[in-house]
């Protein structure tokens, strides 16, 4: 999106995932719905029903998360940072307006599975709530963490504790 700023790389690894998921659990749910055409009365019934909640559950939902994490993308620039989520601006905050920065890693779960997570709160231009940027949506934080560095060193307060200066820091460092 144009003006947005630099778009940080999407993360593609849990769209492939869920995707490669819902193929694999296709399978039976096609065999299960072969077996209820051979079937009559209510053991068609209770086939059917079968295909029809498994096709829920391993197919039709894996699909729907990827593509709720592949319509996400994230902007920075240097004026704010905002979420896209299917084509439409959802939420953005301004560098200026940020009161708190938050960073946390819930486990090493290695290259695979990153877990890094940056909070971002304060009154947005648009939409509500706090911004996350985590690992499993995007996968790079560096340009997040480099604008962020700079608005840390000018203002120090957005770090609230010694505790969120080492979790920051530590970001910084083994930022990818």
């Amino acid at each position: 999106m144009d003006g947005l700023g630099t778009e940080l790389p999407q993360r593609p690894t849990y769209v492939w995932v869920l995707l490669l998921a819902a193929l694999f659990f296709a399978v039976p749910v096609v065999r299960t719905a072969v077996k209820a055409m051979g079937e009559s009365g209510s053991a068609a019934l209770g086939a059917w029903a079968m295909a029809a909640v498994m096709a829920l559950l391993f197919v039709v939902v894996p699909l729907l998360i990827a593509r709720s994490i592949a319509s996400r993308h994230t902007y920075v620039s240097e004026e704010a940072v905002s979420i896209v989520t299917g084509g439409e601006l959802r939420q953005q905050l301004a560098f200026e307006d940020m009161t708190e920065v938050k960073v946390r890693f819930t486990g090493n779960s290695g290259n695979l599975m990153p877990r890094e997570k940056i909070f971002l709160s304060g009154p947005m231009r648009t939409g509500r709530g706090t911004i996350l940027v985590s690992r499993l949506y995007v996968d790079s934080l560096q340009p997040l963490l480099r604008r962020l560095q700079a608005e840390v060193a000018a203002r120090p307060e957005l770090l609230q504790g010694e505790l969120e200066r080492d979790y920051f820091q530590q970001a910084v460092r083994s930022a990818r």
